[in-house]
């Protein structure tokens, strides 16, 4: 990474200013780990981490922050209203919700952290963890948090310096039937089949976390003939049913397209096979009939399965 810092006068100068009359504190910025702020102790990381990008748009504030490997984008008008972001989850655990409010303070931008919904719902955990972004510079940005030690809290800043290096990508958005994960509590199950020498097996966890997890297994004869571990989870108002046949990365991802309340269809026209996936439960809830499908005109693949202690 290529991070462009400016020579400490400089730094201290006064920061350059919009239109409106506010801090220019548009860009990127990159932590500067081992520099400390000049009028507050250095936190121990970067308060926003590593990178972050910020935009001044009119009455918001746009912020881009790393969620792993991708861009998480939170648009936040600059009035104290609440705006809430789903925040992606581990890859077999659905999305919390992060509740956050932004005001000027002068020329420091003020985010605060209201609290945060759990993934899989439930009541908000308040925070109001506040991070002020205080410019010091036209190229230098303290971001003040607050930390815990010895049960005191304690103000402490990280510095940040603009930098060329572009946030990454934002994460994938699904786009699907609405549906929870409650909606699959009758998959939650220990489901096992054999025709011939060949013996299926799926066994899914109840939902929790706003998802729910399985493992696969083809057995012929006593020879173990494939795995696969699989999990259905919450995003973006939909549910995804993500596929890693013998523990295969990176994943196939299959978006809900169809839904009952005793059946479920996934679809990913970009994979090659399959591109649809089926659950159907019977009637009277003992036999989970699964269906994987190619193009149109191809012949499908159904396993019948029966419902195990």
């Amino acid at each position: 990474m290529r991070v462009r810092t400016i020579p400490v006068l400089m730094c201290l100068g006064a920061p350059l200013v919009t239109a409106q009359g506010r801090p220019a504190i548009g860009g990127t910025w990159v932590y500067q780990a081992g520099t400390a702020p000049s009028t507050l102790p250095a936190a121990p990381s970067g308060v926003m981490g590593a990178r972050f990008g910020v935009e001044v748009d009119g009455s918001a504030v746009v912020l881009k922050r790393l969620a792993r490997d991708r861009s998480m984008v939170t648009r936040i008008a600059v009035d104290g209203s609440r705006a809430t972001t789903r925040v992606t989850g581990r890859i077999c655990e659905g999305e919390s919700q992060l509740h956050e409010t932004a005001t000027w303070d002068g020329d420091a931008l003020v985010l605060t952290i209201a609290g945060q919904t759990p993934a899989g719902g439930g009541e908000m955990r308040a925070s109001n963890a506040r991070r002020i972004l205080r410019p010091e510079g036209p190229d230098r940005l303290v971001v003040e948090g607050t930390m815990v030690q010895g049960g005191q809290p304690r103000q402490v800043g990280s510095v940040y310096v603009r930098t060329n290096d572009p946030m990454p990508a934002e994460d994938v958005a699904f786009h699907g039937t609405a549906a929870t994960i409650a909606r699959l509590g009758w998959l939650g199950s220990s489901w096992v089949g054999t025709t011939g020498q060949v013996t299926t097996e799926e066994r899914w966890t109840p939902a929790a976390s706003g998802g729910m997890i399985a493992v696969s297994r083809t057995l012929r004869g006593p020879a173990l003939a494939g795995f696969e571990f699989l999990c259905i989870v919450e995003r973006g108002g939909t549910l995804v049913y993500v596929a890693m046949p013998d523990g295969r990365q990176p994943p196939t991802f299959f978006t809900l397209t169809g839904i009952t309340d005793g059946s479920a269809v996934f679809e990913n026209p970009a994979h090659d096979f399959p591109k649809m996936i089926r659950y159907s439960l019977s009637p009277d809830g003992t036999t989970l009939e699964t269906m994987i499908a190619g193009a149109n005109g191809a012949r499908p693949q159904t396993v019948s399965l029966k419902k195990v202690p």
